[in-house]
Parts: C-alpha cells; structure tokens; sequence
C-alpha cells in the first residue's frame, strides 16, 4: 500500500495500513495548488463541481468548466488553464458538470458537456473546438424521483459504444441512454434504482473502461461501485467506507474522480468535506492508498469545505505538463472558485510514488466507434422447392435479441409476425416470402427473402442417398470427459440421427456435445437423410479415448465426470445437475461464474463448503466450492444468487480425500491473460483444479500448461482445468489464455490424494 513521506514517523503509533487505525487518522501528504480560477459570479453557496476539457488539436487550448449553483449566478463558467473567466452563460443552478469526447450530435462527432440543473433538467451543450464555447445541444428532464437533480456522470459504453448519462438526488438514481441523431440531445431512461443506506447521494464518477459507475453516498456512508451497462444488476458493492462504519474517509463524501492510465491503471479519487482532504484509491480494487490535502502556498489559500472534483493524466502544457487536479474551493478568499494542482505534484509527494503516466488520451473515448446499424434477418427454415404442398412455414431470426419482425407473401404488404409463421391454400405458381427484422437500431433494409414454386406435378423422384462427413471431433486420446463433433452434408435441408457407443440412433444437430463421458474407448456415428427421405446407409464414424486425467497411474486422484448448467437470461437460481456415476466418498468441485451477481452464505446448496469467492471486480464474479459425496446425492445442487446470468460446471474426482491447502485467487481488468497465484501443496500427485471466467460470452480460454479442459461453457464463459502436480511443493502460478481481451477472474486449489 502507498503511504505519505510524512506517513514513516507515525509507524509506531500503529497507523500505518495493515494495523486497526484508520487510515482518516494517518499522515497526509500537502501539496499546494498552482492556479486557481476567477470567483465564480454567485454567493453565497454557488460553485460546486469542475470538469476538464482537453482540445481536440491543440491540448494548451483545454477549458475547466464550472458550475454555479446559486439563485443569482446560476449557470457555467468556462475557464482557460491560466483561471481566466472566458465564457459564462447564466442557463440555470448548475450542480454536477462532466464531458465525454466524439458523441454523435446530428451528422458531426463533438465533445458534449452535461451537467445537472437544480431547476429540474439534464443539459447539454456541445464544444466549440475554436475557443472553448459552448452552445447549447439539448435538454431533457429525469423522471419525477429526480426531485432535484445533483449528481451527474457520462458513460460511453466500449461493448455498444452508446452514451448514456447517469444522475442522482437523494438515494434515487437514474441511467439515460443519449441519442444526438437529431441534433438536439434526447433521453431515454433504460435503468432506475436506489442506493441502500443513507439517502443522500449526489458525487458520481463511470469508469468507461471496466464498466463500472461509482456512487458517493453522504452522512454515514460510502462509495458504491455497480455495472455501468443498461442490463448490470442494480445490487451495488460498497467499496469504501466512512469511518463510523470502519473505513478510511471522513463524512461527508463529496466529489469523485477517476485518474485513468494506461493498460488499466489508474485511480479513483474521493473528497472528504469532513476532513478537507482528497483520498485516493486503486482503481482495479478499489483499496485505500492514503489522502493529501491542498494548503496555502504559492500565494494561493488552502482548499476546504471541498464539493466536486475532476482529474485528467493526460499532459495539456503550460503550468500542467503532466496532467492536473482541480477542486472545488468553498471557505476562498472572495467568492468560491476552483483550484488546480499538478498532478506530478500529487504523485511525487508519496512513497512510493504515484503513477505518472500522460499517455491514455480521454479524446479517444468513442473514436472510432461503429454507428449502431440494423439488425439482419436470415431465414432458417423453409419449404422444398419446387413442391406439390399448399402450405408453407417459415422460421426465421435476427442478429438482435430485441429485434422483431414483419413478414410480407408476395405483393401484400408487410405486417407484424413471430417466427415460425405459416400460410395455406397457396395456388400453383412461383411464390416469395419476405421477412425483416427491426429495433432500436433501425429496420433491415435488405429483407431476407425465399422464392419457391407450388406445382400440381411432382418433381422427379429423388432416390441418391446423402454423404455424412465429420468435419470436426476430439483427439484420438484425450483426458477431456466432454467431446463435441461437427459435420455436414453433401445435400441441403438434410436432417441428422447420431449415436453414442451403440445406443439407438436419435435426432441431432451440429454440433452435437457430449459430457461426463467415462475413461473408456467410444465411438460416435452420424448420418444425413436428405429432404426426399433418403438416409445415409454408411454413417460418418469416430472413435476415441479417454483417458485418465494422470495416465502413468502415478496419483490415485481421477476425474471421473463432470456437469454443467448456464442461465442465460436473468435468474435467481443456478442448478447443476449431478455428474454421472457419482459414488459415495467422490469428492465434487464446483465453479460459478456470475454476470455481476452474488451468492449468499444462506445460498449454498446442503454439504458444500466455498473454496474461494473472486468478487474484487465488477463482472465477472467467480466462487468455488468442495462436497464430498454421501451413499445417497441428490439429482442437482442449486445456488441461490442476485438475478444475473450466470454458468457453472461439477466436476467429480475419484481417490481424494479433501483439499490440500488453501485456494488461491486472482482477478483483474481487460487483457488476453489471466494469472492465478501458486499453490502449495504437502502431498506428492495432488490434483491442482483452477477456475477461470472472463466478461463475454464468446471469448475461448486456453488451459495453462501441465493442466487440461474438464469444463468450458458460458453465458458467462468459464474454464474449468485440472493436472496433477507429481511433487509435493508449490505448483507454480497458471496463466489461462484468452482468445480477446477481457476481464477475468479465478481461483486455483489443490485435492490431496487418499492415502493406501
């Protein structure tokens, strides 16, 4: 943990982090401002929160924009970064300012300011890039639970590229997705909640790189941190803490801020009102670094009673090479205004020293970003053709889960179907069938579309079986338990029948996915029959083993089966069936990865005890758990959690006793790896067991080396992978690899082997 230069004198007091005093009570770093603006033009309360815009081209052009709360100022004040008072328009008690970069604003790319009005409205202005003006680009009003609206905060989303804006006033909050198509700002509210505790929130801050959006809650209370996305759960974690509940910061908190850096690092700053001092935290966890405060020097009066805050890395010139701090300054020496510090101050000032790092550009929030299109529509099934039927169904789908459709027959027009849809009493002749797929993003322009002819001959007999082929299956030798195959035929709308090690043939799909397979030799087969209903008479083979997760026999430990379930639509309930052939004294290991949820200690299903719980991050959360089976299981385990989606996956070892040791775990921001801390083990062919999710539901993981795949699956993809570890010792540390880069969370474990 970093701590002030000034923090090494007090160690013996037990204030240093790590003993029980808070850190409120430590030393705290001084660093004076270097600028402060011209007063702000209301009193006697007026000046509330700054935000930093940087200049497209020319960053010693960047503004500090200010707002003026009061009842006679009442407006926003635009500052050079010298504090010169360059722009000011008196448009209403503006309370909380912020800015984002390349928002779409008619046909142009803009930086868009917002801020929140105390007379009962979200505005929005757009950055003239030649002097820093602003002109006015929109204004709606948040629903009546907005009595006054206080806090404000942008968020571009990277997954959608959306903006959206984010405001509260006294626990209530609201997320508005932003749309400037028109040229004019508009609204549309697509979250609402309420912060638990204390009522009074009004500092908000989004992190557009990790997703999240964190809420500062006055009086007895703390900052919450929650999913930023429209869909995230609207459950929050309390990542910092007034003292009166055990934390590091002083009531009230009032401004929050976030210094990004590159590659995910950075800060969230806090201002404590009740001690004048700003607090940093990391941004990854959240965990306290210790606090500065801002005292007279350079002929400018300290910082105190302090209300909005905003930071910026990145270097502007001038008097911030290096970036800058700016707060808001309630007891000035005139009227309230705004003070400005180096960063690279702030930063040297610790030991060890902050980061310092100009490099992450804010303006490339949204740069680039695809304009939402349409979705598609395909056709996924249809009639033969030619045909002798008078009738005909169609089934079809859309690139969009919200999408839905109009279907059109012919010359009529187009009207509101749902798939599958059906038409009869055709006449002879040529037909075609249209469909196309909407939603917010607009209608498809190019409709999907079928022509087919219905005739009173039939066509010639078809008698020329199909050929199966399996384009893709498991290795010849594997200790993987699950097997999938892909393949085709040589003919369209052909159906399939497949089998496993004998059993009766049954109708399948490509691909078709097999688990909990035993460690034995098997052999699959398929065959295509054709639209005429001509089968396939010589199936597509494959046989292969499985083999033991150790084949030299070394470790008596073996995983036999495994389970594995996902939800992926909002639940509150995961059940995972039980792996196959489970007999008692097996010893069960499961793995849940949450899209941002929570599992409860009343949540557990009977017999389970948790190995590990990842939570550190936003999305994805992951938690593990032990059983060791009775004479007597049950069909399926279910876990209780917060409506999320969400997977998880038993996997079921033969020849362990427990767990050797405790778990390790890992969590961490965007990246194509994910690294999970060594175990030590005190048993010679333990079974190391790890447990990998990352934030999507398409990324693939590939298992560290020395460890092989017993489970992969997601709504929420996860991994898991085991190996033995031959000697006794630490295992090393295991790195899953990510096919694109994402967050990620996980955790590792050791089962010692039964004794002879």
């Amino acid at each position: 943990m970093l701590t002030s230069k000034f923090a090494a004198v007090l160690a013996v007091a037990g204030l240093i982090v790590g003993l029980t005093a808070p850190i409120a009570n430590a030393a705290v770093v001084q660093v004076a401002a270097t600028v402060e603006t011209a007063p702000i033009p209301g009193t006697p309360d007026a000046a509330d929160d700054p935000a930093i815009w940087i200049h497209p081209t020319d960053p010693s052009k960047s503004t500090i924009i200010g707002t003026d709360k009061s009842r006679d100022g009442h407006g926003l004040v635009v500052y050079d970064l010298s504090g010169r008072q360059l722009f000011y328009y008196p448009d209403g008690r503006m309370n909380n300012v912020d800015v984002r970069y390349n928002f779409p604003l008619g046909s142009s790319r803009v930086g868009l300011v917002g801020v929140s009005n105390r007379e009962r409205s979200l505005d929005f202005y757009k950055v003239n890039d030649s002097d820093g003006s602003l002109t006015k680009a929109g204004s709606f009003l948040p629903t009546a639970s907005i009595a006054t609206p206080r806090g404000f905060s942008f968020y571009h989303s990277p997954d959608t590229g959306k903006y959206f804006a984010f405001v509260t006033d006294v626990g209530k909050v609201e997320q508005w997705e932003l749309d400037g198509s028109t040229g004019s700002v508009k609204g549309r509210l697509v979250r609402s909640w309420t912060v638990s505790g204390p009522a009074h929130t009004e500092g908000l801050v989004a992190d557009d790189e990790m997703k999240r959006i964190y809420i500062a809650q006055e009086d007895i209370g703390g900052i919450w941190r929650y999913g930023a996305e429209p869909g995230d759960p609207t459950a929050g974690t309390r990542v910092v803490s007034t003292t009166e509940n055990g934390g590091d910061i002083i009531q009230d908190i009032k401004g929050i801020s976030i210094y990004y850096g590159g590659g995910g690092a950075g800060y969230l700053l806090a201002a404590s009102q009740g001690s004048n001092r700003f607090h940093i935290y990391s941004r990854d966890d959240n965990r306290p670094l210790g606090a500065f405060a801002i005292p007279a020097g350079n002929g400018i009066d300290a910082v105190t009673g302090m209300d909005g805050i905003d930071v910026t890395n990145f270097g502007v010139g001038g008097p911030f090479p290096q970036g800058f701090f700016v707060t808001q300054d309630t007891a000035n020496e005139q009227r309230q205004n705004f003070k400005a510090v180096p960063w690279q101050s702030i930063a040297a000032a610790y030991s060890p020293a902050l980061l310092v790092d100009a490099a992450y550009d804010p303006r490339k929030i949204g740069a680039g970003t695809a304009t939402p299109t349409p979705p598609d529509t395909t056709i996924t099934s249809k009639p033969a053709n030619p045909t002798t039927s008078t009738s005909a169904q169609f089934s079809f789908t859309s690139t969009s889960a919200s999408a839905t459709f109009a279907c059109a027959l012919d010359t009529t027009s187009f009207t509101n179907c749902v798939t599958p849809v059906s038409y009869s009493g055709l006449a002879s002749g040529t037909h075609t069938f249209q469909v196309r797929a909407s939603d917010q993003n607009g209608v498809d322009a190019t409709p999907a579309a079928y022509t087919w002819t219905v005739g009173t001959t039939p066509p010639p007999t078809d008698t020329t079986p199909p050929e199966t082929a399996i384009s893709s299956g498991p290795p010849a030798t594997t200790t993987s338990t699950s097997a999938s195959f892909a393949f085709t035929s040589s003919e369209a709308n052909s159906t399939f029948q497949c089998s496993l090690d004998g059993a009766p043939s049954a109708a399948c799909t490509s691909p078709q996915t097999y688990t909990g397979l035993s460690t034995a030799s098997h052999t699959f087969a398929v065959a295509a029959t054709d639209a005429a209903g001509n089968a396939d008479a010589t199936p597509a083979i494959q046989t292969w083993t499985v083999a033991p997760s150790d084949p030299g026999g070394s470790s008596g430990i073996v995983r036999e089966s495994v389970s594995q379930s996902v939800n992926t639509t909002a639940t509150t309930t995961l059940t995972v069936p039980k792996p196959a052939n489970v007999a008692q004294g097996d010893l069960l290991v499961s793995c849940l990865a949450l899209n941002g949820g929570t599992v409860a200690a009343t949540g557990v299903p009977a017999g389970w005890t948790r190995i590990a719980a990842v939570t550190a991050i936003a999305n994805p959360k992951v938690y593990g758990y032990f059983k060791v089976a009775t004479a007597s299981e049950p069909a399926s385990y279910s876990w209780m959690t917060t409506s999320t989606t969400s997977g998880a996956g038993i996997a079921r070892y033969s020849g362990a006793s427990g767990l050797d040791g405790v778990a390790t775990s890992a969590s961490g921001a965007a990246a194509s790896s994910g690294t999970v801390p060594a175990v030590t083990t005190t048993a010679a062919n333990a079974m190391l067991v790890g447990c990998v999710s990352v934030n999507s539901s398409s990324v693939t993981l590939t298992s560290p080396a020395g460890m092989s795949q017993a489970v992969e699956a997601g709504a929420r993809r996860f991994e898991v992978a085991d190996g033995i570890q031959a000697t006794a010792g630490p295992s090393g540390a295991k790195t899953w690899a990510f096919s694109a880069a994402r967050e990620w969370a996980g955790w590792m474990v050791a089962l010692r082997p039964k004794t002879p």
